[in-house]
C-alpha cells in the first residue's frame, strides 16, 4: 500500500472500522441499553461518513448519513435499541463493505442500499428529515477555521412569531445546521400559548442546537444569514479540540445556566446554599422551568461525551501508529539474519581467541535479544481479533439451521503471532460451523433431553508455555464413539482388533475423509474436512484433539505455538546431521549410561518413578554412522508434548540456538518428525523436530 494513496488508506481505515461498528452491534443483542456501545456504533458510521466525504464518495457518504442518523436517535435517547435495528445495521455494515471494494456501484449494490434505507425510514420516520438532499454537492465551499479543528457551539435560534409569513421556513434551517456536523437539536415550547390563543400562522416553537463542526463561526452564522431581522440568534463557542487536556466533566449546571444569561451568580449561590439540587431548587423558586433545566443538562452531557471521545483519540494516537504489517514481517526476518550472523560471529570469536572480540560478540548478544523481544511484542496481537468475527457467524448461522446458540469468548486478551492468527483462521471456521450443525441440537430436541432450548458454544484461549491452548467446546450431542469406531472399520482404518482410548477414537475423525454423518449439509458435517483442519494445524507445529461425552457434549483442543518466527531451541546431533528441539519441550537432558533399562529390548527407561517409552533419533531417519562411531557416550532428551513423554536418543548436545525457523517445501511436507529448518553460524543446516508428532510416534511404538 503506497503512503500517497488516500483511497487505499481509507479502505484500511474502513475494514477496521467496519470491524469496530459489527463488534459493538452483536455485544448490543446482549446488551442494549450499553450507551457505550451505541457510541462506538455511532463513531464508526460518523467518522466513515467523514472521510468518505473528503474522499467525495458522495454514494458511501449519503448511504451511511442515514444508518448514523437513526443510531443518533438512539444515542440521544428518541429511539430504542431493537433487534430490526440492529439486523439492518449489520446489513449496512455489508453494504459499506460493498461500496468500498467497488465505488462505482452496479445496479444490485445500488438497489440493495436503497432496500436498507427503505426500510430504515419505515422504522424511523424522523429519519426522513436528516436524509442529505439528492442533488449534486453544493459549490458553496464551507469556510473552515484556520487552527483548532473542530469546535462545539451552543446556537439558541427563537424565531419571530411572524417568521412564517415572510416565507422563512426553520426546519431547512436546521438541516443546513446537520450540514456541517454532529448535531443535537432541542425544540423548545415554553412560549407556546393555550390553544384558543394559538394563530396558526405564527412561529411559537425555538431551538437550542449544539453543534460540533469544523467550520468556523462565520460559517454557522450564513446559516441564518437570511432571518437575522426575523429571529433572535445567539452563537457562543463552548468547547473546542484545542481544550484536549480540559476536564472531562465540562461545567457545573449552575455555570451553564449562568453562561445561558437565565440566572445570576447570586441565585445559583443562594440555591447552593440550600444544599439541594441546583436545579429543584432553581425551579421551586420560579426562576427556571424544568425544560430550561432539562437543555442545560443534555449540553452537559454532549460536552463531556465529546472531550471523553476526544482524549480517548488523542491517548491513542500519542500511545499507537499504523505499522504496514510487511513492515513487521521484514523486521522479524532481519531479526532472524541478525541472530544467524551472529552465530557465525561467534564461532570466528571462538576459533581466534581474541578476548576483545569475544566480550563484544557478548554484548552484541544481549543486544540483539532486545530486539528480538521488541520484534516480537509488535508480532503479537490478542485472539480477540479472531473470536470476534465469530459472533456474527454464529448469529447468522444459527438462524440458517434454525437453533440458538450463545457464544461465550475466554482468554480473549491471550496474545499470538499475527502470522498464526492468519493460518488460524480457516481451520476455526471449519471447527466452529461443524460445532452448530451436528454438535448443538435443534431447540425442540434439546428441550426431549431435558436441556435449555439455547445451546452454549465456549471459545477459550489461554497459556500454555511457548504455546497457546484454544479450546472449543459445546453442549451439544456429542460424538457416538461406537459409530466412530464402525466407520473407522469400514474405512479400513482399523482392523477392529485394537486397543484404543476413548480419545484415540474420537481422534480418528480427523482421518482423511472420515465422517459419521448420514448425510451432507450445505453447512457441514461433523468430520468432513477435519483431516485439513488437522493437517492445517499440525503446519502451524501445533497439535488437534477431540473429547466428548454422548449427550454432553464435545471439546476439541488446539495447541499451537506462541510465535513461527524466531524460535530458541536445543541443538543436539545424530552422526552429521544437526537437529534443533524446541526449548519449551525440553525436560532434561541425561548421559544415557545412568538411564537404567526395564525391558528388554530398551525401548523403556525408568524415569523420575514412572516408565517412559524412548527411541533413537538416528534409527528413526536413517541416518547413516558418521562422526560418532558408536563408541562415545550418547545422551538421552527428554521432551514433552500434550501430555506424553518421550526420550530421544542423540549422540551430542550442544549449546541452545535461536533462529528464524525456514519452510522445506513441498517435497518434505511428508515427512514425519520434521517441521522445518534453521541455518547454523557455519552455514549448515539443522532440521527442527516436531516434538509433538514424535512423542506420539514413540508412544505408540512403546510395548
Amino acid at each position: 500500500m503506497s503512503a500517497s494513496d488516500p483511497l487505499a488508506s481509507f479502505r484500511e481505515e474502513v475494514g477496521e472500522l467496519l470491524d469496530r461498528l459489527e463488534s459493538a452491534l452483536m455485544r448490543l443483542e446482549e446488551t442494549p441499553d450499553d450507551p457505550e456501545l451505541i457510541d462506538e456504533a455511532f463513531r464508526s458510521l460518523h467518522t466513515i461518513k467523514g472521510s468518505g466525504g473528503m474522499l467525495g464518495l458522495h454514494d458511501l457518504v449519503s448511504f451511511t448519513h442515514t444508518v448514523e442518523a437513526a443510531f443518533a436517535l438512539v444515542r440521544d435517547g428518541h429511539e430504542q435499541i431493537s433487534a430490526p435495528l440492529i439486523e439492518l445495521g449489520l446489513q449496512a455494515k455489508d453494504q459499506i463493505a460493498a461500496i468500498m471494494a467497488n465505488p462505482e456501484l452496479d445496479d444490485e449494490t445500488r438497489s440493495e442500499g436503497e432496500r436498507i434505507v427503505e426500510q430504515l425510514l419505515a422504522a424511523f420516520p424522523d429519519l426522513e428529515s436528516t436524509r442529505p438532499a439528492q442533488a449534486e454537492p453544493s459549490s458553496k465551499p464551507i469556510e473552515r477555521a484556520d487552527a483548532g479543528g473542530e469546535k462545539t457551539f451552543r446556537i439558541q435560534f427563537a424565531p419571530k412569531p411572524h417568521l412564517f409569513r415572510v416565507g422563512a421556513n426553520p426546519i431547512l434551517l436546521l438541516k443546513e445546521l446537520r450540514e456541517l456536523g454532529e448535531t443535537v437539536i432541542i425544540g423548545l415550547t415554553d412560549r407556546l400559548p393555550l390553544l384558543e390563543e394559538l394563530d396558526a400562522e405564527a412561529c411559537y416553537l425555538r431551538w437550542d442546537i449544539l453543534l460540533t463542526t469544523e467550520a468556523d463561526e462565520n460559517a454557522v452564522r450564513d446559516v441564518f444569514i437570511f432571518v437575522e431581522d426575523e429571529a433572535e440568534i445567539q452563537i457562543d463557542e463552548i468547547d473546542s479540540e484545542e481544550l484536549v487536556d480540559s476536564d472531562i466533566d465540562y461545567k457545573r449546571i449552575g455555570e451553564i445556566l449562568i453562561s445561558r444569561g437565565l440566572v445570576t451568580p447570586e441565585e445559583v449561590q443562594q440555591a447552593v446554599n440550600e444544599k439541594q439540587y441546583v436545579g429543584d431548587v432553581l425551579v421551586e423558586k420560579g426562576l427556571l422551568t424544568n425544560e430550561q433545566i432539562d437543555v442545560a443538562l443534555q449540553e452537559q452531557q454532549y460536552v463531556r461525551r465529546r472531550r471523553e471521545t476526544r482524549q480517548r483519540a488523542a491517548a491513542e494516537s500519542q500511545q499507537s501508529i499504523k505499522v504496514d504489517t510487511k513492515k513487521l514481517d521484514s523486521l522479524v526476518n532481519l531479526v532472524g539474519e541478525f541472530v544467524a550472523e551472529h552465530a557465525t560471529l561467534s564461532r570466528v570469536s571462538a576459533e581466534l581467541g581474541d578476548d576483545r572480540l569475544t566480550s563484544a560478540c557478548e554484548r552484541l548478544e544481549a543486544l540483539i535479544r532486545e530486539v528480538r523481544d521488541v520484534a516480537m511484542d509488535l508480532h503479537m496481537v490478542p485472539v480477540e481479533i479472531l473470536f470476534s468475527t465469530y459472533r456474527r457467524l454464529i448469529r447468522d448461522l444459527s438462524r440458517e439451521l434454525g437453533k440458538e446458540v450463545l457464544l461465550e469468548l475466554e482468554g480473549t486478551d491471550t496474545e499470538i503471532d499475527k502470522n498464526v492468527i492468519e493460518r488460524l483462521r480457516d481451520p476455526m471456521l471449519h471447527i466452529i460451523r461443524n460445532s452448530l450443525d451436528h454438535g448443538i441440537e435443534a431447540p425442540e430436541e434439546r428441550v426431549r433431553a431435558g436441556k435449555p432450548r439455547e445451546g452454549t458454544l465456549r471459545v477459550a484461549a489461554s497459556y500454555s508455555g511457548a504455546y497457546v491452548l484454544i479450546r472449543v467446546s459445546d453442549d451439544g450431542a456429542g460424538i457416538n464413539r461406537e459409530a466412530v469406531w464402525r466407520k473407522a472399520v469400514e474405512r479400513g482404518v482399523l482392523t477392529g482388533d485394537e486397543e484404543l482410548e476413548p480419545h484415540e477414537i474420537y481422534d480418528l475423525i480427523c482421518a482423511p475423509g472420515f465422517s459419521t454423518a448420514d448425510t451432507a449439509t450445505n453447512v457441514s458435517g461433523r468430520g468432513v474436512g477435519m483431516d485439513v483442519v488437522r493437517s492445517n494445524i499440525e503446519g502451524l507445529g501445533g497439535s488437534i484433539h477431540l473429547d466428548s461425552e454422548e449427550g454432553s457434549g464435545t471439546t476439541i483442543n488446539i495447541r499451537i505455538p506462541l510465535t513461527l518466527a524466531i524460535v530458541e531451541g536445543l541443538l543436539v546431533s545424530v552422526s552429521d546431521q544437526y537437529y534443533l528441539i524446541h526449548l519449551a519441550n525440553v525436560l532434561e537432558c541425561i548421559d544415557f549410561s545412568t538411564v537404567t533399562s526395564h525391558s528388554s529390548d530398551r525401548r523403556l527407561i525408568e524415569y523420575r518413578g514412572r516408565l517412559v517409552p524412548f527411541f533413537d533419533l538416528g534409527a528413526h531417519f536413517s541416518a547413516d554412522a558418521g562422526t560418532n562411531d558408536g563408541t562415545g557416550e550418547k545422551q538421552l532428551v527428554v521432551v514433552s508434548s500434550d501430555g506424553r513423554t518421550v526420550g530421544l536418543l542423540v549422540d551430542e548436545v550442544y549449546d541452545t540456538f535461536q533462529s528464524v525457523i525456514k519452510s522445506l517445501g513441498k517435497m518434505y511436507e511428508d515427512v514425519s518428525g520434521v517441521s522445518g529448518a534453521v541455518i547454523l553460524g557455519d552455514g549448515r543446516l539443522a532440521l527442527m523436530l516436531d516434538v509433538e508428532r514424535l512423542t506420539r510416534t514413540g508412544s505408540s511404538d512403546s510395548p
